[in-house]
């Protein structure tokens, strides 16, 4: 496998962490502007990887929050590294990845406790797992500002970590995504 599978995967995650926004109980949660979904990973000798993603959906049914993110839209910066995640990834088989995050389990943060974790149901390759992340919300107007963050291991998911030239990226990867979010 090789590291642009791998950055696929965090950018998945990343998606993952984006359902993290808190919102009142009588409102709907929807995604607002571009949402940015960044992904690290490391390997031996300083060897670092990074990718991203502005595509997701963000549903609300009033019970759970469920971020969906197109699997075959993460840019690595490199075709030949994206084109080998969406096939180590199945990409035709299966096409997203989500999170679903039960509604009661967020709440809103302020400035004296900006930060908040949750867990949540993410589902990649097929396999879904709990995940436990944090997440930080700011309020501008009628906006929210939602930054979550997670790792994951890779292996989690059926994914074995990349390995070019005899180096192997390790199999935990960091996600960060950042979103606008509104209340319905």
């Amino acid at each position: 496998m090789h590291v642009r599978q791998f950055s696929l995967i965090v950018a998945v995650a990343g998606v993952v962490l984006g359902s993290v926004c808190p919102a009142p109980a009588a409102a709907k949660l929807a995604k607002t502007g571009t949402a940015r979904t960044m992904f690290t990973a490391a390997g031996p000798t300083g060897l670092v990887i990074q990718g991203k993603t502005a595509d997701m959906t963000v549903t609300d049914d009033g019970t759970t929050v469920t971020i969906t993110v197109p699997l075959d839209h993460l840019s690595t910066g490199t075709a030949l590294r994206d084109e080998n995640i969406n096939k180590a990834l199945a990409v035709a088989t299966y096409p997203t990845a989500t999170l679903a995050v039960p509604r009661a389990s967020l709440t809103f943060l302020d400035q004296k406790s900006p930060v908040g974790f949750a867990k949540g149901s993410f589902t990649l390759h097929g396999l879904t797992k709990t995940v436990q992340f944090h997440y930080q919300t700011r309020k501008t107007g009628t906006t929210y500002v939602v930054t979550a963050a997670l790792s994951f291991n890779m292996n989690d998911y059926g994914v074995k970590a990349p390995t070019y030239l005899g180096v192997t990226v390790r199999p935990t990867v960091q996600i960060q995504t950042v979103f606008d979010a509104i209340d319905e």
